[in-house]
């Protein structure tokens, strides 16, 4: 699936093929409306809540419109965002929310991503850089988002593994990871299409992440992370791999190779490298949501890393650098930093595991009987930590926002928004 954006201010995006059409541009939905694809209004929440936001099934494939109190600010163009296991919408102008899941008929969330670059230059084989070899051809064919998205590569050499191959800058030592759409797989029992980066260590090579076995007509996203060495960057997609080399073809799209332990969604490219900026999402209402200086507040995120793969401290819940919660990189602790009138406290869990996409439900209390951390990944017993210290009333920042999963220059990591909610703190 594919959206198009016109020219005109007040943007329409199109769904191609389908003729399904829905205008941004136009004044927020009133109240605490969770806009499409979301739910949860002021009018009516439960006793105590003030603003809810909760994630579900988007009118438009790939895309949310957010309530009024709510602002996402996300200046590249030409994004992309995965919404099942064979099927990504791209696209996806500057600023518009993205409504992500990466299993059919699973659980819906905003993405919101920290910056990063697609090192390959051409994301998908096609032209030159990319080379062939071994009596391999190259033609166009359609993508996992329903337009031409894609290249098929052809081995017609019964006698070697025809493969197609790009150049890449490598960066040796580095920890990096690729990822690629693979689908319509011809072969025989015991062939795969398979992708190789001629520079990872060997440990990175051949394993499961990196094959799709046929046959396989559906699509697939596979990555897998290595270790960059001194050899050659290449970047090699076989159709037709396995025991004997047999004439085969398969369809790969969308390719990425981004400095980092994990994948985020596609970044096309046409010709060099491009970098996508990071998400940042805030309440705009501060005023409101720290209830007479004090916050209590609920988190369901799905970070889109494992426990060990993040870089860099997440926040989740950023108000100033003196009030905040964040997933701690160094160990994964749940951190609490709050700072008031009376002082400064911090609390902090024992080091967290969690694996890539698993929910994390977060609450969140700083009140008159000190600060309260809770956290429930999703499946297991709830871990919860307690001070009474009370640091005393906080400020309204002055921005008069509070950032959520990231502070004011974006998500430092990956994650899907589930849900967010605020409370009176009684």
């Amino acid at each position: 699936m594919i959206l198009a954006a016109s020219a005109a201010s007040t943007c329409s995006f199109d769904l191609r093929g389908t003729g399904e059409r829905s205008r941004a541009g136009a004044a927020p939905p009133s109240g605490g409306d969770g806009g499409s694809g979301g739910e949860g209004r002021v009018d009516g929440l439960p006793n105590g809540m003030l603003y809810r936001w909760a994630a579900s099934a988007p009118s438009q494939p790939g895309i949310y419109e957010l309530p009024g109190w709510l602002t996402l600010e996300s200046p590249t163009a030409d994004r992309t965002v995965q919404v099942g296991e064979g099927a990504l919408v791209s696209g996806i102008p500057a600023d518009v929310p993205r409504a992500r899941r990466t299993v059919d008929g699973g659980p819906w969330g905003l993405s919101l991503e920290g910056a990063r670059e697609n090192r390959i230059p051409l994301s998908t084989p096609g032209q030159r850089p990319w080379r062939v070899i071994y009596d391999a051809s190259l033609a166009a064919a359609r993508g996992p988002d329903g337009a031409v998205s894609a290249g098929r590569v052809s081995d017609g050499d019964a006698e070697s593994a025809a493969a197609a191959y790009v150049p890449v800058d490598r960066s040796e030592g580095a920890t990096s990871t690729i990822s690629g759409w693979v689908g319509d797989v011809d072969g025989e029992e015991g062939d795969f299409a398979w992708i190789r980066a001629f520079a990872f260590d060997d440990a990175a090579q051949g394993g499961a992440r990196t094959k799709v076995p046929a046959p396989a007509p559906a699509w697939r996203r596979i990555d897998f992370t290595g270790v960059e060495t001194a050899r050659a960057g290449q970047i090699w997609v076989y159709p037709a791999a396995g025991e004997a080399a047999r004439r085969s073809a398969a369809s790969f799209a969308f390719m990425n190779l981004e400095s980092a332990r994990y994948p985020s969604s596609a970044i096309p490219t046409a010709g060099t490298a491009r970098r996508r900026e990071a998400d940042v999402l805030y309440a705009n209402n501060a005023e409101w949501l720290i209830w007479k200086g004090w916050v209590k507040a609920v988190i369901e995120l799905a970070p889109n890393y494992a426990s060990g793969e993040q870089l860099a401290d997440h926040d989740l819940l950023y108000i100033d650098p003196g009030n905040r919660v964040f997933l701690r990189a160094s160990d994964g602790a749940l951190v609490m930093t709050a700072t008031g009138a009376r002082g400064v406290a911090t609390v902090a869990t024992e080091g967290l595991s969690w694996e890539r996409e698993q929910a994390l439900l977060v609450e969140i209390s700083s009140s008159s009987a000190g600060l309260s951390l809770r956290v429930t990944p999703d499946g297991e017993q709830e871990i919860s930590v307690d001070d009474p210290a009370a640091v005393g009333a906080i400020s309204i920042p002055a921005s008069g926002r509070i950032h959520i999963l990231g502070d004011p220059g974006g998500s430092q990591e990956c994650a899907d928004l589930r849900r967010v909610e605020f409370y009176e703190v009684r």
